[in-house]
């Protein structure tokens, strides 16, 4: 199993050649990280490539890179939101969608008449 990951998606994908040929969908990202890559004032712009890549590859992306790498690759994404609204219909399974977003440690719940709003914050 592979675990690309904001510490090493520049050595696996971006110095790869062949990655290019297959993503290249995701060119114009390559094209950003190589030209902040020759010139160190813009070492900003090569993070956000870094982050853009990663934000940016999907489930056919995935599988591609899979086949290439002989390997089940997985994907860490940079969750950068301190904040998440949730807006929910009363029911019975509020549970099963808060279930699903990991990492927030407080909430504030209000509701509306059938509308259950959720602010989640990290």
């Amino acid at each position: 199993m592979m675990v690309i990951n904001l510490q090493n998606i520049e050595t696996i994908l971006f110095k790869n050649t062949e990655v290019k040929l297959i993503l290249s969908d995701l060119r114009h990202i390559f094209d950003q990280w190589l030209l902040s890559y020759r010139s160190p004032a813009l070492t900003r712009m090569r993070k956000q490539s870094l982050i853009d890549l990663l934000n940016n590859l999907d489930g056919t992306h995935i599988e591609k890179l899979a086949k290439l790498f002989k390997s089940v690759v997985f994907i860490e994404k940079v969750q950068h939101n301190l904040v998440k609204n949730l807006d929910l219909p009363i029911m019975d399974t509020v549970e099963n969608v808060l279930a699903d977003c990991n990492g927030y440690k407080n909430m504030a719940i209000s509701r509306n008449a059938d509308k259950l709003s959720i602010t989640l914050i990290r």
